[in-house]
Protein backbone atom coordinates (compact mmCIF):
# COMPACT_ATOMS: atom_id res chain seq x y z
CA UNK A 1 0.00 0.00 0.00
CA UNK A 2 1.19 3.48 -0.88
CA UNK A 3 0.49 6.20 1.68
CA UNK A 4 0.56 9.86 0.59
CA UNK A 5 0.35 13.05 2.63
CA UNK A 6 -0.36 16.41 0.98
CA UNK A 7 0.65 19.68 2.64
CA UNK A 8 -0.94 22.90 1.46
CA UNK A 9 -2.72 26.02 2.58
CA UNK A 10 -6.41 26.85 2.53
CA UNK A 11 -7.35 27.87 -0.99
CA UNK A 12 -4.62 25.94 -2.81
CA UNK A 13 -6.76 22.86 -3.38
CA UNK A 14 -4.99 20.23 -1.25
CA UNK A 15 -8.25 18.35 -0.61
CA UNK A 16 -9.17 18.51 -4.31
CA UNK A 17 -5.68 17.24 -5.19
CA UNK A 18 -6.20 14.23 -2.91
CA UNK A 19 -9.51 13.43 -4.64
CA UNK A 20 -8.07 13.84 -8.14
CA UNK A 21 -5.11 11.62 -7.29
CA UNK A 22 -7.36 8.92 -5.83
CA UNK A 23 -9.79 9.13 -8.77
CA UNK A 24 -7.03 8.98 -11.40
CA UNK A 25 -5.46 5.98 -9.64
CA UNK A 26 -8.83 4.23 -9.64
CA UNK A 27 -9.11 4.86 -13.38
CA UNK A 28 -5.74 3.12 -13.75
CA UNK A 29 -7.13 0.00 -12.06
CA UNK A 30 -5.96 0.69 -8.50
CA UNK A 31 -7.95 0.81 -5.29
CA UNK A 32 -7.73 4.22 -3.67
CA UNK A 33 -8.91 6.34 -0.77
CA UNK A 34 -8.79 10.13 -0.26
CA UNK A 35 -8.96 11.47 3.29
CA UNK A 36 -9.57 15.19 3.80
CA UNK A 37 -8.62 16.60 7.19
CA UNK A 38 -11.01 19.41 8.00
CA UNK A 39 -10.81 21.56 11.09
CA UNK A 40 -10.54 25.28 11.74
CA UNK A 41 -8.54 25.84 8.55
CA UNK A 42 -9.24 28.93 6.50
CA UNK A 43 -7.71 30.54 3.44
CA UNK A 44 -3.95 30.69 3.86
CA UNK A 45 -3.79 28.40 6.89
CA UNK A 46 -1.63 25.25 6.71
CA UNK A 47 -3.61 22.02 6.24
CA UNK A 48 -3.10 18.42 5.17
CA UNK A 49 -4.92 15.75 3.18
CA UNK A 50 -4.13 12.07 2.66
CA UNK A 51 -4.37 9.40 -0.03
CA UNK A 52 -3.95 5.62 0.03
CA UNK A 53 -3.42 3.57 -3.15
CA UNK A 54 -3.13 -0.20 -3.40
CA UNK A 55 -3.66 -3.13 -5.76
CA UNK A 56 -6.21 -4.59 -3.33
CA UNK A 57 -9.18 -3.02 -1.56
CA UNK A 58 -8.17 -0.36 0.98
CA UNK A 59 -9.83 -1.02 4.33
CA UNK A 60 -7.81 1.25 6.64
CA UNK A 61 -9.55 4.45 7.71
CA UNK A 62 -7.03 6.26 9.89
CA UNK A 63 -4.75 9.09 8.79
CA UNK A 64 -1.49 8.26 7.00
CA UNK A 65 1.05 8.64 9.80
CA UNK A 66 4.10 7.26 7.98
CA UNK A 67 3.72 8.27 4.33
CA UNK A 68 5.71 6.84 1.47
CA UNK A 69 5.28 10.10 -0.45
CA UNK A 70 4.75 13.67 0.71
CA UNK A 71 3.51 16.42 -1.64
CA UNK A 72 4.06 20.07 -0.70
CA UNK A 73 1.85 22.55 -2.59
CA UNK A 74 3.17 25.76 -1.05
CA UNK A 75 6.73 27.04 -1.68
CA UNK A 76 7.02 28.53 1.81
CA UNK A 77 5.91 25.29 3.47
CA UNK A 78 8.76 23.59 1.60
CA UNK A 79 11.12 25.50 3.91
CA UNK A 80 9.64 23.72 6.92
CA UNK A 81 11.57 20.63 7.99
CA UNK A 82 8.38 19.24 9.57
CA UNK A 83 6.82 18.51 6.17
CA UNK A 84 9.14 15.49 6.07
CA UNK A 85 8.10 14.35 9.54
CA UNK A 86 7.22 10.64 9.67
CA UNK A 87 8.10 9.95 6.04
CA UNK A 88 9.44 6.42 5.57
CA UNK A 89 13.14 5.81 5.08
CA UNK A 90 13.88 6.22 1.39
CA UNK A 91 10.53 7.94 0.87
CA UNK A 92 9.80 10.64 -1.70
CA UNK A 93 9.15 14.35 -1.19
CA UNK A 94 7.67 16.31 -4.12
CA UNK A 95 7.85 20.04 -3.44
CA UNK A 96 6.63 23.20 -5.10
CA UNK A 97 9.88 25.15 -5.33
CA UNK A 98 11.89 27.06 -7.90
CA UNK A 99 15.01 25.48 -6.39
CA UNK A 100 16.57 22.32 -7.84
CA UNK A 101 15.91 19.35 -5.54
CA UNK A 102 19.48 19.19 -4.22
CA UNK A 103 19.09 22.73 -2.82
CA UNK A 104 15.70 22.27 -1.15
CA UNK A 105 16.36 22.77 2.61
CA UNK A 106 14.92 19.45 3.78
CA UNK A 107 16.99 16.75 5.49
CA UNK A 108 16.59 13.02 5.98
CA UNK A 109 17.05 9.68 4.30
CA UNK A 110 14.60 10.66 1.57
CA UNK A 111 14.52 11.57 -2.11
CA UNK A 112 13.40 15.01 -3.23
CA UNK A 113 11.88 16.16 -6.52
CA UNK A 114 10.85 19.74 -7.26
CA UNK A 115 8.79 21.77 -9.72
CA UNK A 116 7.88 25.47 -9.71
CA UNK A 117 4.15 24.82 -9.49
CA UNK A 118 3.37 28.40 -8.47
CA UNK A 119 4.90 29.76 -11.68
CA UNK A 120 3.05 27.15 -13.73
CA UNK A 121 -0.25 27.98 -12.01
CA UNK A 122 0.22 31.70 -12.61
CA UNK A 123 1.14 31.07 -16.26
CA UNK A 124 -1.83 28.80 -16.96
CA UNK A 125 -4.55 29.57 -14.40
CA UNK A 126 -3.56 33.17 -13.61
CA UNK A 127 -3.95 32.29 -9.93
CA UNK A 128 -1.57 30.61 -7.42
CA UNK A 129 -3.75 27.48 -7.09
CA UNK A 130 -1.10 24.79 -7.26
CA UNK A 131 -2.97 21.51 -6.76
CA UNK A 132 -3.30 20.46 -10.40
CA UNK A 133 -0.02 22.18 -11.28
CA UNK A 134 1.86 19.62 -9.19
CA UNK A 135 -0.03 16.46 -10.23
CA UNK A 136 1.83 16.26 -13.53
CA UNK A 137 5.09 16.21 -11.56
CA UNK A 138 3.69 13.38 -9.42
CA UNK A 139 2.86 11.32 -12.51
CA UNK A 140 6.33 11.87 -13.97
CA UNK A 141 8.27 11.13 -10.78
CA UNK A 142 6.18 8.24 -9.40
CA UNK A 143 5.18 6.69 -12.73
CA UNK A 144 1.42 6.70 -12.10
CA UNK A 145 -1.38 7.67 -12.36
CA UNK A 146 -1.13 8.02 -16.09
CA UNK A 147 -1.50 11.49 -17.55
CA UNK A 148 -4.52 10.21 -19.47
CA UNK A 149 -6.27 9.23 -16.24
CA UNK A 150 -5.36 12.50 -14.50
CA UNK A 151 -6.78 14.46 -17.44
CA UNK A 152 -10.03 12.45 -17.33
CA UNK A 153 -10.31 13.13 -13.59
CA UNK A 154 -9.75 16.84 -14.15
CA UNK A 155 -12.38 16.93 -16.91
CA UNK A 156 -14.80 15.25 -14.53
CA UNK A 157 -14.03 17.71 -11.72
CA UNK A 158 -13.70 20.85 -13.86
CA UNK A 159 -15.68 20.60 -17.11
CA UNK A 160 -15.19 23.13 -19.87
CA UNK A 161 -12.62 25.91 -20.07
CA UNK A 162 -11.44 25.60 -16.45
CA UNK A 163 -10.65 21.93 -17.00
CA UNK A 164 -8.68 22.71 -20.15
CA UNK A 165 -6.63 25.32 -18.29
CA UNK A 166 -5.83 22.81 -15.55
CA UNK A 167 -4.80 20.20 -18.11
CA UNK A 168 -2.34 22.69 -19.60
CA UNK A 169 -0.97 23.12 -16.06
CA UNK A 170 -0.40 19.40 -15.45
CA UNK A 171 1.24 18.94 -18.85
CA UNK A 172 3.63 21.80 -18.18
CA UNK A 173 4.34 20.38 -14.72
CA UNK A 174 5.09 16.96 -16.20
CA UNK A 175 7.51 18.56 -18.64
CA UNK A 176 9.33 20.76 -16.12
CA UNK A 177 9.49 18.54 -13.01
CA UNK A 178 12.91 17.41 -11.88
CA UNK A 179 13.67 13.77 -11.23
CA UNK A 180 14.26 12.94 -7.56
CA UNK A 181 17.68 13.08 -5.91
CA UNK A 182 18.83 12.06 -2.46
CA UNK A 183 18.41 14.82 0.16
CA UNK A 184 21.77 16.50 0.69
CA UNK A 185 21.12 18.57 3.83
CA UNK A 186 21.82 17.38 7.35
CA UNK A 187 19.32 17.67 10.22
CA UNK A 188 21.75 19.78 12.29
CA UNK A 189 21.83 22.42 9.55
CA UNK A 190 18.10 23.08 9.74
CA UNK A 191 15.85 24.60 12.35
CA UNK A 192 12.20 25.10 11.45
CA UNK A 193 8.94 25.32 13.45
CA UNK A 194 6.20 22.74 13.23
CA UNK A 195 3.49 23.08 10.58
CA UNK A 196 -0.20 23.04 11.43
CA UNK A 197 -1.04 25.92 13.79
CA UNK A 198 -4.28 27.63 12.82
CA UNK A 199 -3.40 31.25 12.20
CA UNK A 200 -3.03 34.79 13.49
CA UNK A 201 -4.25 35.07 17.06
CA UNK A 202 -2.40 31.84 17.90
CA UNK A 203 0.67 32.73 15.88
CA UNK A 204 2.20 36.16 16.32
CA UNK A 205 3.46 36.07 12.73
CA UNK A 206 1.60 34.71 9.68
CA UNK A 207 3.87 36.30 7.08
CA UNK A 208 4.95 32.85 5.89
CA UNK A 209 1.41 32.29 4.55
CA UNK A 210 1.94 34.76 1.72
CA UNK A 211 2.50 33.82 -1.91
CA UNK A 212 2.21 37.52 -2.82
CA UNK A 213 3.10 40.59 -0.77
CA UNK A 214 1.08 43.83 -1.07
CA UNK A 215 3.15 46.98 -1.65
CA UNK A 216 1.61 50.44 -1.22
CA UNK A 217 2.71 53.36 -3.39
CA UNK A 218 2.25 56.10 -0.80
CA UNK A 219 2.81 58.82 -3.38
CA UNK A 220 -0.39 57.72 -5.15
CA UNK A 221 -2.43 57.01 -2.00
CA UNK A 222 -5.36 59.37 -1.37
CA UNK A 223 -5.99 58.20 2.20
CA UNK A 224 -9.47 56.84 1.47
CA UNK A 225 -9.00 54.06 4.05
CA UNK A 226 -10.67 51.38 1.90
CA UNK A 227 -7.72 49.02 2.47
CA UNK A 228 -7.93 49.55 6.23
CA UNK A 229 -11.70 49.04 6.24
CA UNK A 230 -11.70 45.76 4.29
CA UNK A 231 -8.52 44.10 5.64
CA UNK A 232 -9.75 40.92 7.43
CA UNK A 233 -6.61 40.60 9.56
CA UNK A 234 -6.36 44.21 10.85
CA UNK A 235 -2.93 44.20 9.22
CA UNK A 236 -3.16 47.84 8.08
CA UNK A 237 -2.66 50.74 10.47
CA UNK A 238 -2.48 54.51 9.92
CA UNK A 239 0.61 56.62 10.47
CA UNK A 240 0.62 60.33 9.57
CA UNK A 241 -2.69 59.95 7.71
CA UNK A 242 -1.26 57.20 5.46
CA UNK A 243 -1.60 53.39 5.55
CA UNK A 244 1.16 51.11 6.79
CA UNK A 245 1.04 47.33 6.46
CA UNK A 246 2.01 45.23 9.47
CA UNK A 247 3.50 42.39 7.46
CA UNK A 248 3.61 39.95 10.39
CA UNK A 249 -0.21 40.00 10.30
CA UNK A 250 -0.56 39.96 6.50
CA UNK A 251 -1.33 36.58 4.91
CA UNK A 252 -1.41 37.98 1.35
CA UNK A 253 -5.14 37.57 0.70
CA UNK A 254 -5.15 40.45 -1.81
CA UNK A 255 -8.34 42.11 -0.58
CA UNK A 256 -6.54 45.43 -0.13
CA UNK A 257 -5.30 45.24 -3.73
CA UNK A 258 -8.84 44.64 -5.01
CA UNK A 259 -10.50 47.29 -2.86
CA UNK A 260 -8.02 50.14 -3.36
CA UNK A 261 -9.95 52.94 -5.08
CA UNK A 262 -6.92 54.38 -6.89
CA UNK A 263 -5.06 51.07 -7.46
CA UNK A 264 -1.96 52.21 -5.61
CA UNK A 265 -1.44 48.76 -4.03
CA UNK A 266 0.36 46.15 -6.09
CA UNK A 267 1.21 42.48 -5.50
CA UNK A 268 4.75 41.12 -5.64
CA UNK A 269 5.36 37.37 -5.67
CA UNK A 270 7.33 35.91 -2.77
CA UNK A 271 10.11 33.71 -4.19
CA UNK A 272 11.89 31.38 -1.74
Amino acid sequence: MLGIRIHGRGGQGAVTASRLLADASYRDGKFSQAIPMYGTERRGAPLVAFVRIDDIRVRERELVHEPDIVIVLDPLLSKEQSVASGIKKGGLLIVNSHLPPEKVPIAGDIRIASVDATKIALDTLKRPITNTAILGAFSKVVGFPSMESIEKSIHNQFPGRIGEMNIVAIRQSYSEASLPVQATHKEAELDAPEVGVPGYGVLKDVSSWRVFTPIIDLDQCTGCKACWLFCPETAIKWENLLPEIEYRKCKGCGICVEECNVKCISFERVVV
